[in-house]
C-alpha cells in the first residue's frame, strides 16, 4: 500500500515560519504518524507551494514530501498546480495496473485543486481516495456567510455543481461538523462519512500538579484561572470573552495565550476598560504551553466558528474542563457534562454564567475521555479505514 497526503493549499498564505512549520501541519502530521506506526507503508506528503517556481523534495523523519510550484494562487482554496495534477495523473497510471493499493488522502477538499484531480484522475479498484475536512465551506455557505461573494455568483455556481458532481468519487470523508455530515451525505450518498480529527502526543497526559505548575509560573495557589489558548481575533470571541471578565472581576483571572491580527486590538480594549484580570500572555509553546494548561481551573474557547480544535483535546488530557460554543465539531467532542459547558457564541452572559459555574466543579479523570485522541488511536483507526475502503 501506498498513500499520497495532498495538503490543500500553499502553506506560506497561512504560516508565519514556513520552513520550518510545515512539517507541524496537519497532512505532514498525519504522513509522520503513518510511517512511524506502520514502517512498511510508502508514505508521501505533497503541497502546492507558490513560493517556488519548481518543484522541491525533501525526505523528512522517512517521509518523501513533495512541493509543488502552484500554476494559479489566489487564495488557499483557489490554488492550481498543474505539475501537482500531472504527477498524481502518473502515480494512478502505474497504480491502476498493480495489485497495490493507492490512497489518496487530501486535506481539505472544498477547492480547486481537488475538482480537477477528481475531474483528471481515473479510479480504478486499486486507487482509493478520502478527503478530510480541515473547516472549509461549500460554495454556495461560503456565499450565505460572505454576502459580497454574490458577485461572483456564477463562478460560486460552478463549484457547487462541480461538488455535486465529482465528490461521488470520493470513497471517505472525514467531515468536522453536523452541518458537514448533512452537506455531505446530499451531496455524495454513496460515500462513507466519519467524523475525524487531529490527534494529540502523548505528552499532554503526563501528570503536572497544579500546585506544581503554578509555582513554577509564579501564579497565585489559591486564584482561580480561566485559560484561553489560541488565535487573537474577533471571531474568536475575544471581545465577549473581555466582556464577561470585566463583570467577573475577583472570582477569576483571565490569561489569554496566543497572537494573531486583533492581538494589540484586544490588548487595548482590556486597558482602555480597566479590565484589570485578563492577561495577555502572547504565544506560548513545549513546557511553558504544558504548564498553563496544568495550573489552570478552566479552559474557555467562545469562538464564533470552529473546525474540531485540538487544544479541547489538550485541555481534557490535562485533566482541565472546557467551555466551548454550539460551532462546528465542538458538540461531537464534548460529549457528556462531566467534560465541559457548551454555550451559544457571541453570548457574554451565558460566557460568564459557564465560567461561574465550572469553577465549582472537581473534575476526575477526564484525561481517560480524552485518550480518544491519541494520535496512535487515530492513525490506526485511519489504516483500518485504508484497508476497508
Amino acid at each position: 500500500m501506498k498513500t499520497i497526503q495532498i495538503n490543500g493549499g500553499s502553506l506560506s498564505l497561512i504560516l508565519k515560519n514556513y520552513e520550518s512549520d510545515i512539517f507541524e501541519n496537519w497532512y505532514a502530521q498525519v504522513a509522520f504518524h503513518l510511517k512511524k506506526q506502520y514502517p512498511k507503508i510508502a508514505v508521501e506528503a505533497w503541497t502546492p507551494e507558490r513560493l517556488y517556481n519548481n518543484e522541491k523534495t525533501k525526505k523528512v523523519r522517512g517521509v518523501k514530501f513533495r512541493i509543488f510550484p502552484t500554476t494559479i494562487s489566489i487564495r488557499h482554496s483557489m490554488e492550481i498546480s498543474w505539475e501537482m495534477i500531472n504527477a498524481l495523473k502518473k502515480e494512478a497510471k502505474i497504480f491502476s495496473k498493480k495489485k497495490e493499493k493507492l490512497i489518496i488522502h487530501f486535506h481539505e477538499y472544498h477547492s480547486w485543486q481537488v475538482y480537477l484531480i477528481l475531474l483528471l484522475i481515473k479510479k480504478s479498484k486499486n486507487i482509493k481516495i478520502i478527503a478530510q475536512h480541515h473547516g472549509g465551506r461549500s460554495p454556495f455557505a461560503n456565499l450565505r456567510k460572505y454576502k459580497r461573494l454574490f458577485l461572483a455568483f456564477p463562478v460560486i455556481g460552478l463549484m457547487q455543481l462541480a461538488e455535486r458532481f465529482l465528490f461521488r468519487k470520493i470513497d471517505l470523508f472525514y467531515p468536522l461538523s453536523n452541518e458537514e455530515i448533512d452537506y455531505l451525505k446530499k451531496v455524495s450518498p454513496g460515500s462513507k462519512i466519519k467524523f475525524q480529527t487531529m490527534g494529540i502526543s502523548e505528552e499532554y497526559f503526563k501528570k503536572i500538579g497544579r500546585k506544581k505548575a503554578r509555582k513554577k509560573l509564579g501564579l497565585n495557589l489559591n486564584k482561580k484561572y480561566v485559560l484561553y489558548l489560541g488565535r487573537i481575533k474577533t471571531t474568536k470571541g475575544i471581545k465577549e470573552l473581555l466582556d464577561a471578565a470585566r463583570e467577573l472581576k475577583k472570582d477569576a483571572e483571565l490569561l489569554l495565550i496566543g497572537e494573531g491580527v486583533d492581538f494589540e486590538k484586544y490588548k487595548d480594549y482590556a486597558v482602555k476598560n480597566r479590565i484589570k484580570n485578563a492577561k495577555f500572555l502572547g504565544p506560548l509553546y513545549g513546557e511553558k504551553k504544558l504548564l498553563y494548561l496544568s495550573a489552570a481551573d478552566c479552559l474557555i474557547l467562545p469562538s464564533h466558528t470552529e473546525g474540531a480544535p485540538v487544544v479541547l483535546m489538550e485541555a481534557l488530557a490535562k485533566n482541565l474542563p472546557v467551555i466551548a460554543t454550539n460551532v462546528g465539531g465542538i458538540p461531537k467532542m464534548i460529549k457528556n457534562k462531566k467534560e465541559g459547558i457548551i454555550i451559544n457564541p457571541n453570548k457574554k452572559g451565558e460566557i460568564k454564567k459557564a465560567i461561574k459555574e465550572i469553577l465549582l466543579w472537581k473534575p476526575k479523570n477526564l484525561a481517560a475521555s480524552a485518550e480518544r485522541y491519541l494520535w496512535k488511536k487515530i492513525i490506526k483507526r485511519t489504516l483500518r479505514d485504508y484497508e476497508r475502503i
